[in-house]
Order: C-alpha cells, then sequence, then structure tokens
C-alpha cells in the first residue's frame, strides 16, 4: 500500500503538536511525544474511526514504518553513543557521590522490579521465559533517561549546579551499567538457556568490542589524521553511517539487539575532530524531525495494542509504578544520602534520577522484539515511563526550580535527538 506518506505526515504532525502542548504546560516536549503515540494507537484513533486507524496502521501497512523506527533506534544509539561524555564531569563534584547514586539507584529498583515481576509472572507473563522477564523487569525500573534530564535541566536552568552535575554524572554511569546488564539479559533469553549458547553469544560480544576499541578506533583515528583537514568532513559521512549500520547488524548476528552494535560505534567515533559538527549539521536534525516521530509513535501504538483487559491489570500497573518510584527515586535519595548530601539537594537529585522517557522506550522496544515482554507488561511499563518522566518538572518546582514566570522554556535551546 502507497499510504506510508500519509502515515509520516500524521505522525510528525501529531508529535509536533503534543511536544508543543507539553511545553505550554511546563512539562518536557518528549513526555507529549510520547503521549502522540498513545493518541495514534487503537485505544483513541482506534476508538475514534475504526476503519480509518486500519487503513493508516494496520499490520498490513506498518512494514515501512517499522523499518523507519528501526533505523530511528539505531542512530539514536548512536548519538548516546556519540555524546556520552563523562571526561566533562570529572573534577566538578567528588567521584563518591554520583558512584554512590548510581549503585543505589540501580540495585534498589532491580531487586524491586525483579520481587514484582516474580509475583506478576503467571498472570502477566506465563508463555515467556521467566528468568528474561524478572531480570528485564528489573532493568526496566533501572533506568534513567539522560537525554531527557539534559533537556529538563536546561529548562529549568539548572545547568552548572551541584545536585545537576551529580545527577548526570550518576545517569551517564547508570546508562552504561544498564546497557551492560541489558546486554547480559538478551544474551541469556535468546539463547535458549543453555549455557553453551549463552558464552558463545558472550564471547562473541567481548570479541565485537575489543576489535571496536583496539581495531576500529585506532584505524579510523588514522584515516582522519592522513585527511587534508584531520578532520571529518562532509564526505566522510557516508562512510561513518556505514559503519553505524555494520556494527548494528554484526551485533544482531550475534545474538544481541542491534541497538548495542549502534552505541559502540559512537563510543568508537566519539572523539574524532569533527564528526559531533558534521552529524549535527547533516543529520541530527533528519534524525530528529523524522526519525524520531516514527520511533515515539510505534512504541505508542504497540504500547495502545496491549490487553487492558488483561485480569488485575491497573493493580500490577500500579504495584509497577510504585516500585519505580519508591525503587528509583528512594535508591538515588539512600545513595546521595549517604555520600553526604543534603535532603534538599538529595531529593532534587532523586527526582531527576527517576526520570525516564526515551532511555526507558529504547529498552522497552528491546525487550518486546526479543519476546522477553509480553504485550501487557510493555503496555505497563510504557506507562510508568510516561508517568515518571511527567512528574519529575513538577517535583522540581515543588523543590524550587522554575517557578518564576516563563522559566520552563524560556532559556531552551534548539533541541536535538540527544537533548530531547
Amino acid at each position: 500500500m502507497a499510504i506510508w506518506p500519509v502515515q509520516l505526515c500524521i505522525i510528525i504532525l501529531a508529535t509536533l503538536l503534543c511536544g508543543a502542548l507539553a511545553k505550554r504546560l511546563g512539562q518536557s516536549r518528549v513526555v507529549g511525544e510520547i503521549a502522540a503515540g498513545l493518541l495514534l494507537g487503537p485505544a483513541v484513533l482506534g476508538a475514534v474511526n475504526t476503519d480509518f486507524y486500519n487503513l493508516l496502521f494496520s499490520h498490513a501497512a506498518m512494514p515501512m514504518m517499522s523499518q523507519l523506527g528501526e533505523l530511528g533506534l539505531v542512530f539514536l544509539m548512536f548519538q548516546l553513543g556519540l555524546h556520552l561524555d563523562l571526561k566533562s564531569l570529572q573534577g566538578r563534584v567528588p567521584i563518591r557521590m554520583p558512584v554512590a547514586v548510581a549503585l543505589a539507584g540501580i540495585v534498589v529498583p532491580f531487586t524491586i522490579g525483579c520481587a514484582i515481576a516474580l509475583a506478576s509472572r503467571t498472570a502477566i507473563a506465563p508463555q515467556v521465559p521467566a528468568l528474561g522477564y524478572v531480570l528485564f523487569c528489573g532493568v526496566a525500573l533501572s533506568i534513567s533517561a539522560m537525554p531527557v534530564m539534559t533537556r529538563i535541566v536546561m529548562d529549568l536552568r539548572m545547568e552548572g549546579t551541584y545536585t545537576a552535575t551529580v545527577a548526570l554524572a550518576a545517569a551517564s554511569l547508570t546508562d552504561l551499567l544498564g546497557w551492560l546488564l541489558l546486554a547480559a539479559i538478551t544474551a541469556i533469553s535468546t539463547g535458549g538457556f543453555t549455557w553453551e549458547h549463552i558464552a558463545r553469544n558472550v564471547a562473541l560480544l567481548l570479541v565485537f568490542v575489543a576489535a571496536s576499541m583496539l581495531i576500529a578506533r585506532p584505524l579510523w583515528s588514522r584515516i582522519i589524521a592522513r585527511g587534508p583537514s584531520a578532520s571529518v568532513t562532509p564526505r566522510m559521512l557516508p562512510a561513518v553511517i556505514c559503519y553505524v549500520l555494520m556494527s548494528s547488524w554484526i551485533t544482531a548476528e550475534i545474538g544481541f539487539h542491534s541497538a548495542f552494535g549502534a552505541l559502540m560505534a559512537g563510543l568508537v567515533l566519539r572523539d574524532l575532530p569533527g564528526l559531533k559538527i558534521e552529524w549535527r549539521a547533516k543529520l541530527e536534525g533528519f534524525v530528529a524531525l523524522l526519525l524520531m516521530p516514527v520511533f515515539f509513535a510505534l512504541a505508542g501504538i504497540q504500547a495502545a495494542t496491549g490487553s487492558i483487559s488483561l485480569p488485575n491489570f491497573w493493580l500490577w500497573l500500579g504495584l509497577f509504578l510504585a516500585g519505580a518510584v519508591a525503587g528509583k527515586f528512594g535508591g538515588s535519595y539512600l545513595g546521595a544520602r549517604i555520600a553526604g548530601a543534603r535532603h534538599r539537594d538529595a531529593s532534587v537529585i532523586a527526582a531527576l534520577m527517576n526520570t525516564r522517557g526515551l532511555m526507558e522506550l529504547i529498552v522497552l522496544t528491546i525487550g518486546l522484539k526479543a519476546g522477553i515482554l509480553p504485550p501487557a507488561a510493555y503496555t505497563m511499563l510504557f506507562i510508568m515511563a510516561l508517568a515518571t518522566t511527567a512528574m519529575t518538572v513538577p517535583l522540581l518546582r515543588l523543590f524550587g526550580y522554575g517557578r518564576e514566570p516563563g522559566v520552563a522554556g524560556a532559556t531552551a535551546k534548539q533541541g536535538t535527538a540527544y537533548e530531547l
């Protein structure tokens, strides 16, 4: 069906309008963009006009959008690796503070998530691998969203503050630890639970990481150094894109998700001179304006297809939401207090760490496609991610940030795909 131009127009307009409305309401733009996906799903658009919804987003009409969403996920992960920079935070805060916040902010929600998953598996996920489902729910409750956190910090004029610096450093560590855990869980869940297959997948991933850092990274540096300007030029971007796509394909072939390869490509290439400037000038706008809306829309449509008629759906959703907030906010607060932060500073750090947003959607999408998460559990965790992201700005206003009229968005810079 030649319906994909109409699909794209509707998706782009819906995310644009919902994002703008969220900003007017004092929320982060990404909250509106995620909500746009829910509005385009069967629960809202499908209920208003079933024939129109089936024409646009039926299974027969979605392959093109699914491929675009997958491409968007790959480039989003590449940009995350490209912008992930712990070096810039060195010396600004004592290292024990972000380390304590990150560790407590992972261990506590991970434990709570695994406990809720154990209790809910029979009711929610009886047909998926038990170990993979339990461990995945633990990781899903542990994730923070550094991209959304960065946007909120900018909107509320918190740049350079002690609490924002600690939270961003802790979120960087959390992202790294979270992706390592997710890689291990994916290997366990897709390996048929044979130790030989799991060991093979992990060994191949380690070989890929070693080859990326020890061979590909120096090779790229030598190639760039021999160029006429000793920096990445527009002519080199096609080679960069091919490297990102091939890295994604390799990790998918060895039993992991393509997102891991894209993230590794970003970490390999992040120090190349001029790459961030060229990528931002030539491609980041395309990712932000086209691929990200498609990814958000597909995530929302997938969430809306999960059965809310499942027995005790709202009870389990409430438990996941309460566990997510208690684990992430409480764990991060506890870690900050143990490291010596005052009550108010620890509360602000914990509120920022409770943000999930984009990173959570990426994790949930991987779990759904890998068969670790059933649709009902995906829907619950999607709503949890939206709710915890939406509560961040009100909590920070409660603690005194951004109360002045017009502050939210007054200093908002032009958003990039990474900052959303």
